[in-house]
C-alpha cells in the first residue's frame, strides 16, 4: 500500500521554510502523493493557497506526485484551473495531479453550496478538454487551451454513490473520504464498478485513493479527543446529503451531529466536536495509540487499499511527529 499525505489548513501560519521542510522531509520518508487542501482562511482555518505551495513544492521535490485534496469548480474559473494545474505541471516534470470535488466547507464558508452531480460531470468533461487543448463550449464561448496535457489525471473527490460511480466513468481516478472499514471499502468498490462498466471499463481499472485522519499518542483517550476538531469538517461532508453506509446502532449520534452542526464554526477549536461521535472518529479516522495506528494500518492494506492519504491534526509540529512514526513503524509494514 502507497502512503500519501492530504496537507490541510493548520492552527497558525507556518513559517514558510519550515512548511517546505515538512514537505522535503515527508517526500524522503516515502510518502507520496503530496496533496494540498484548497479552501478558504476564515473561521479558524489557516490555509496557504495550494498553487503557490504546489509551484515551491514542484521546484523542493523530485519524484512525488504533487496535486489537490482538493479544488472545486466554484472558486476558480476552470480555464483559471486548467492553465494554473498545466503550469505546476511544467515546473514539476510531468509529476501532478488535478484533485477536485463539489465544494464543501471552502464553498460553505463563502454562503455557497456544493455543485451538483450534473455540474461534476461537465465539470470533468470541461477540464479534460481544456488540459488536452481540445474545443469546448462552457458557460457560452468556445473555449480552446494552448496547453497540451493529456497525461495530466484528473482525480474525483467522492463519498456518495452517484458521485463515486461518475469518478468510475469519467475520472482517472477517485479521492474517497467515505470510511475506512471494510464494509465501506466494499460499498465503495461497488459503486465504482457501476460507472466503469457504465464507461466499458474493466473493473477495477480506476485507482481508488482512500483518505483518513490519523493521529496517535501514548493516552488514548486523550488523543481521541484531541482530533475531534479535525474530524468536524470530515463528516460533516460525508453525510451532507444522506446517511451512506451508517449502521442503525450509530445513527442517532450521526444525525444528532449533522443536524446541529455550525457551518461557520471550522478550525481546531470548533464547538462541533462535542458532538463527534467514537463511531466518526473510527469511521473516518485512524485514532489511538501508537499500536492502535500500526494495527488499524496493516488491517486496511489488508483490504486491498493500494493507496492511502494521511490526513493530520491542525498543528504542524504534531505532523512532523506522525510522518516520523508512520515512516518508521508503518510504512515498512505495509508497503
Amino acid at each position: 500500500m502507497q502512503i500519501g499525505l492530504h496537507i490541510g489548513p493548520l492552527r497558525e501560519f507556518p513559517p514558510i521554510d519550515e512548511f517546505l521542510d515538512f514537505i522535503t522531509q515527508a517526500e524522503d520518508m516515502g510518502f507520496d502523493p503530496l496533496l494540498f487542501s484548497d479552501t478558504v482562511s476564515l473561521s479558524n482555518f489557516r490555509i496557504l493557497d495550494p498553487i503557490a505551495i504546489m509551484t515551491l513544492a514542484a521546484r523542493a521535490t523530485k519524484t512525488a506526485a504533487i496535486g489537490t485534496c482538493v479544488t472545486n469548480p466554484v472558486t476558480r474559473h476552470l480555464s483559471v484551473t486548467a492553465n494554473a494545474f498545466a503550469s505546476v505541471d511544467h515546473i514539476a516534470g510531468g509529476r501532478t495531479i488535478l484533485g477536485i470535488g463539489s465544494g464543501d466547507t471552502a464553498l460553505y464558508l463563502l454562503g455557497k453550496k456544493y455543485v451538483n452531480l450534473a455540474g461534476m460531470r461537465e465539470t470533468i468533461k470541461v477540464l479534460r478538454a481544456l488540459l488536452d487543448g481540445e474545443p469546448v463550449t462552457f458557460e457560452g464561448p468556445e473555449l480552446c487551451s494552448t496547453w497540451r496535457k493529456p497525461d495530466l489525471p484528473i482525480y474525483l473527490a467522492a463519498d456518495g454513490p452517484k458521485m463515486l460511480a461518475l469518478g468510475g466513468e469519467l475520472a482517472d481516478g477517485l479521492i474517497v473520504g467515505a470510511g475506512l472499514s471494510s464494509e465501506v471499502n466494499d460499498w465503495v468498490r461497488a459503486r465504482v464498478g457501476e460507472g466503469e462498466a457504465k464507461a466499458g471499463r474493466e473493473a477495477g481499472s480506476v485507482p481508488i485513493w482512500v483518505d483518513g485522519i490519523v493521529n496517535f499518542g501514548p493516552d488514548r483517550d486523550a488523543v481521541r479527543d484531541a482530533t475531534r476538531p479535525r474530524m468536524c469538517t470530515r463528516a460533516n461532508h460525508n453525510f451532507r446529503v444522506a446517511y451512506n453506509a451508517v449502521p442503525e446502532a450509530h445513527m442517532a449520534g450521526v444525525k444528532n451531529f449533522r443536524e446541529n452542526y455550525n457551518e461557520s464554526d471550522v478550525g481546531f477549536k470548533n464547538k462541533n466536536a462535542d458532538r463527534v461521535t467514537d463511531y466518526l472518529l473510527d469511521r473516518f479516522g485512524i485514532v489511538g495509540t501508537e499500536s492502535d495506528v500500526v494495527g488499524r494500518f496493516e488491517e486496511i492494506a489488508g483490504q486491498g487499499v493500494e493507496t492511502f492519504l494521511v490526513a493530520m491534526p491542525f498543528d504542524l509540529k504534531e505532523r512532523f511527529r506522525i510522518i516520523d512514526m508512520l515512516a518508521k513503524e508503518v510504512i515498512p509494514r505495509v508497503r
